[in-house]
């Protein structure tokens, strides 16, 4: 048995290449599919099955990307009711590919419809060696069972019965997760990408319970907030997203261009650093750095339908981000500023600007007047350590908090690294704040500077 485990950063995601003789299968593809024929062809083997464990929602699957170019079958668990072509496999169903045989164990908690595959490799006995189990059992984690409304009661209780399920396996047998430590399907997730279930057994928070409410209590406490594409992607992978080939083809588009399709109502995402940002920017235009999480961050405050405009740092970076974007659907690509923002600076169109200051400076307005400050990181970081004096407004909120604040006072914004908070600067400009300020290096430099921060869940 061959196996390879391909990580995307951004979403954090692991996907799989493993076989036998010569046919090998994926488990859990994302959209860009080159890894998976390398490693194949690294193998010496075809790739003639595609595995899901369920219906992602962090991301947009790979696997009718997969199929359409290597033609191979694709298996997704009965119960997530896919409707693209595929075989359907029922609970404690078995198939084999090459020497191995997989099983699908249903495991909802996660998701309805979250399923692992046990595999057993032929040649060397009749026991499973391995689980790819998805979203259900992560290395040190779970899988969070609140993303759907008012369902978080029943899927903990489901994902309950399904640990126990779980935990029947032996001791030796490895655990292969589909995220890692950076994804918001689970809590605490660890930075170690596999482990095994004895290991899980004995040092995982989740497996140690044995009473349903003690479980579901420690469960739900503190589970940070979903991003909103993730219904919409578990949507799109239920009914098979559309094929990149398929997709509009766009390329280079001159500053006098854009500024048409931005009077045309088109939006514009400028991933460059922050202070790129703060120093000229597109009016209106979303500050999204790739040197952030551009994946998460896009796919949770875009609308879905926006037809896009990027502005780069660098040409090179293009196939970065539109990876990044299509990763999380968002796929109607319209073109990208030719010349980066210096085209559009040198062609005499209108910028804006936002203000950056220095945490010193920061801590001197503080001390003397009364200044709104939104610290715009998420909830738990806030918990753990925030300025005194600060309001907590997570970026991908203040779409919805902004109407709380008066336009023409001036606003601080400060996150840990001064992406999200240029992301929460833009926005507000957007709404039509006329003073927005970028606190940089945020409470990272502030740290570093020895400045005092306070802990626990009061908002000044």
């Amino acid at each position: 048995m061959k196996i390879a485990q391909i990580y995307t950063p951004g979403i954090a995601q692991c996907s799989y290449v493993v076989g036998s003789g010569k046919e090998c299968v994926v488990v859990d593809p994302v959209r860009t599919i080159e890894p998976y024929l390398e490693n194949a062809k690294e193998f010496d083997m075809e790739i003639t099955a595609i595995l899901e464990t369920h219906l992602h929602a962090d991301f947009i699957s790979g696997h009718m990307e997969l199929a359409d170019k290597t033609g191979a079958k694709i298996y997704a668990p009965r119960i997530a009711n896919c409707t693209f072509a595929h075989h359907a496999l029922e609970d404690e169903e078995e198939f084999a590919i090459g020497q191995l045989r997989f099983k699908l164990l249903e495991t909802p908690g996660h998701t309805h419809d979250c399923s692992i595959y046990l595999v057993t490799d032929l040649e060397r006995g009749e026991n499973p060696v391995l689980a790819f189990t998805g979203d259900t059992l992560l290395v040190g984690d779970v899988g969070r069972p609140d993303l759907f409304p008012n369902q978080e009661e029943e899927l903990a209780e489901k994902l309950f019965h399904s640990l126990n399920r779980i935990k029947a396996l032996e001791d030796h047998v490895e655990i292969y997760p589909a995220h890692g430590m950076g994804s918001l399907c689970g809590r605490a997730l660890s930075a170690k990408l596999s482990t095994t279930i004895g290991f899980e057994r004995r040092y995982n928070y989740a497996l140690q319970h044995t009473e349903l409410e003690a479980f579901k209590k420690d469960l739900l406490t503190d589970m940070p907030a979903a991003p909103d594409h993730f219904a919409r992607c578990s949507e799109i992978n239920r009914v098979g997203p559309a094929l990149l080939k398929e997709l509009q083809v766009f390329g280079p588009l001159k500053a006098e261009e854009v500024a048409g399709a931005v009077k045309m109502g088109k939006t514009v995402i400028d991933t460059r650093p922050y202070h790129s940002f703060a120093a000229a920017h597109i009016p209106g235009s979303y500050s999204i750095s790739h040197h952030g999480n551009l994946a998460t961050f896009a796919g949770w405050v875009i609308p879905p339908e926006s037809e896009l405009i990027l502005v780069l740092e660098r040409e090179g970076d293009l196939g970065k981000v539109v990876k990044a974007l299509y990763n999380v659907g968002l796929d109607r690509i319209s073109g990208y500023l030719e010349g980066a923002m210096e085209s559009w600076v040198n062609g005499g169109l209108p910028v804006e600007n936002i203000e950056v200051i220095s945490i010193h400076r920061l801590r001197e307005w503080l001390e003397k007047d009364s200044l709104l400050v939104l610290d715009n990181r998420a909830k738990e970081e806030w918990k753990k350590g925030h300025v005194a004096g600060t309001l907590l407004a997570p970026a991908p909120d203040v779409r919805h908090l902004y109407s709380q604040w008066d336009v023409n006072q001036p606003v601080v914004v400060f996150c840990n690294t001064s992406n999200r908070s240029m992301t929460a600067a833009s926005i507000l400009k957007q709404k039509g704040f006329k003073k927005v300020i970028n606190a940089a290096g945020g409470s990272t430099a502030w740290s570093a500077a020895g400045y005092p921060m306070q802990t626990g869940d009061d908002e000044e």
